[in-house]
């Protein structure tokens, strides 16, 4: 078979197997779950941006609070902190530490350092999954804990981890999550990229209040 014959054939299972899938994820409810999350992301977005804004605009002047209790402080103990927080539960909004940011010189490329040890927090959190599991009492407990996480997790994979990368819920659950389950450490690695589009969609809403 000459190959102007096999390109023909290809295109024809490349479209057969994209109908597959197609199918698959439809009766899977992957399609519904991708819609209601990105609506919440949406919804958070807006929340937040309003929220902040109505905050700098009638109650306090955002930029002099931090000026004043924050501005003063060494950026490597801030970054440390939420490099802490990102690998142990998330348990420090990043937005917070992204409004820091804009205070500082060369706010885009601290934007970046922000998103590089959210990335690496992960990282720590999937590795903490993984020794979860040499720890039952341990593991029973993260499992129980984020029971509906877990549920989501088993059902659809990838999308949780990519949806919990870009929302404004807590990253490091979903990571540890993925570690307990052995799921593989290379793809989780390549989904986790998308915390890097989170910081930087955010960044740009939050800078502009």
């Amino acid at each position: 078979m000459n190959s102007k014959s096999a390109s023909p054939l290809r295109k024809r299972s490349l479209v057969q197997k994209g109908k597959l899938h197609h199918h698959y994820h439809r009766r899977k409810g992957s399609y519904q779950y991708i819609g209601k999350n990105f609506i919440k992301l949406i919804i958070s977005i807006l929340v937040i941006g309003l929220a902040l804004f109505l905050v700098n605009k009638y109650l306090i002047d955002i930029d002099a609070l931090m000026e004043e209790h924050i501005a003063h402080l060494n950026p490597l103990q801030i970054f440390g902190v939420f490099f802490l927080s990102e690998s142990i539960l998330g348990l420090l909004p990043p937005d917070l530490f992204i409004i820091w940011t804009k205070s500082l010189a060369n706010e885009w490329w601290m934007v970046g350092v922000l998103a590089t040890l959210s990335y690496l927090g992960g990282q720590v959190s999937f590795q903490i999954g993984r020794w979860v599991n040499h720890i039952p009492s341990f593991h029973t407990w993260v499992h129980k804990k984020y029971e509906s996480s877990l549920e989501q997790f088993q059902k659809f994979g990838a999308l949780v981890i990519v949806l919990g990368a870009l929302t404004p819920l807590p990253f490091s659950p979903i990571s540890i999550l993925s570690g307990s389950l052995e799921y593989s450490r290379k793809r989780y690695s390549i989904l986790a990229l998308s915390r890097f589009v989170r910081f930087f969609i955010y960044a740009s809403l939050l800078y502009k209040l």
